[in-house]
């Protein structure tokens, strides 16, 4: 194994596409904090000039993650390209069918892959990121860590990131032909970011919703008592809004799959988040807030709901910190990196390789 680990190291250094993308991974977020930088000084009052950096440490702290974790959204399609082009090379080399003579097991060869790519996407997403506090730091904007707790989520992103890593590894093995795994991995790559932020929308849990429609249902035998609104009205509202009203088809469809899988980290954690930025509604907080969800769909639904977010402050069900959340994109992560490693190592342990 060591000696394969060796040989597929010294072929990825020496790789001139691993080195392009690596120089794009410092380029490119240097380049947009710059832009930033002018976007964000850029005064059309009285001419073209820029102003001084005004930015409060909110809005500093969102805009160093926001810049920083754009890896996960910005790099998938390249390491899928470097992935595929690769290790498709040793099918039509004969790469793979030398290792088997030379006396290496299967085992060994799918396991240098495995561990090189992921090594490789590890370091290219590290570039990206200390870049672009680099980037932040030069352009004068700043950088702000949140006291180093920042690190965490990107170390929490990068192990999200090396499940397309894996899944790339994966299809490139399983093929003998080039142009299918690209395809896919090129595909899972492009469409993973808006997958990853449309499942994330779907995060709210049952639960949240139950405790949500039992404190109005409260607020509404507080109003009875108090004359302000009769039965009737209240068991019609109720039934107009029930549960049902809150979690859709949509919901019952896609939160199964937010639950069992890491694809709703973009959603979740505001990952390439410049929508959010443009309109004001970025922010980097400590934890998850769903209430909010509750709040606003009753304002637009015209739904006469009498529960305020200070009544829904202090209900569990309703917040999710962080530091939970973390924990379990990173069992979601592994869970699945292991799952689909193994079923490529089963596929790949019978193929025919000669």
């Amino acid at each position: 194994m060591l000696k394969l680990l060796r040989f597929e190291f010294r072929r990825i250094i020496k790789s001139v596409f691993f080195w392009i993308i690596t120089a794009y991974s410092f380029v490119m977020p240097v380049l947009t904090a710059f832009i930033y930088r002018a976007l964000i000084t850029l005064d059309l009052d009285d001419g073209i000039k820029f102003t001084a950096v005004n930015l409060s440490k909110d809005e500093l702290t969102f805009l160093t993650w926001m810049i920083a974790v754009s890896f996960i959204t910005d790099l998938p399609k390249f390491v899928a390209l470097f992935t595929c082009l690769h290790l498709g090379r040793d099918y039509t080399d004969g790469i793979v069918r030398n290792k088997i003579i030379a006396g290496h097991s299967r085992g060994a060869i799918y396991g240098s892959y495995m561990i090189t790519q992921m090594a490789a996407s590890v370091f290219l997403c590290c570039i990206y990121m200390f870049s672009a506090l680099f980037g932040l730091v030069i352009s004068g904007i700043g950088a702000y860590l949140n006291g180093g707790e920042m690190f965490v989520r990107f170390g929490v992103a990068i192990i999200v990131f090396l499940v397309m890593t894996v899944a790339f590894v994966v299809l490139a093995l399983i093929f003998r032909r080039r142009a299918l795994p690209l395809i896919l991995c090129i595909l899972i790559a492009v469409m993973s970011n808006g997958v990853g932020a449309v499942i994330g929308s779907f995060n709210t849990p049952s639960k949240a919703v139950d405790d949500y429609i039992r404190i109005r249902h409260e607020k509404y035998e507080e109003m009875i008592e108090a004359g302000l609104i009769d039965e009737d009205t209240v068991e019609d509202l109720e039934d107009k809004y029930d549960k049902d009203s809150y979690l859709g088809v949509a919901w019952k469809l896609f939160h199964p799959v937010y639950v069992v899988s890491p694809i709703g980290f973009e959603g979740d954690y505001q990952a390439g988040g410049v929508t959010n930025l443009v309109s004001g509604a970025a922010e980097y907080t400590d934890e998850i807030d769903f209430s909010v969800n509750f709040i606003m769909q009753a304002m637009y639904s015209g739904d006469v709901s009498p529960v305020t977010p200070h009544d829904l402050k202090k209900v569990d069900s309703m917040h999710l910190s962080y530091a939970k959340n973390n924990l379990i994109y990173i069992g979601k992560s592994v869970a699945w990196m292991a799952v689909i490693g193994t079923w490529g190592f089963l596929v790949f342990r019978k193929k025919n390789l000669f």
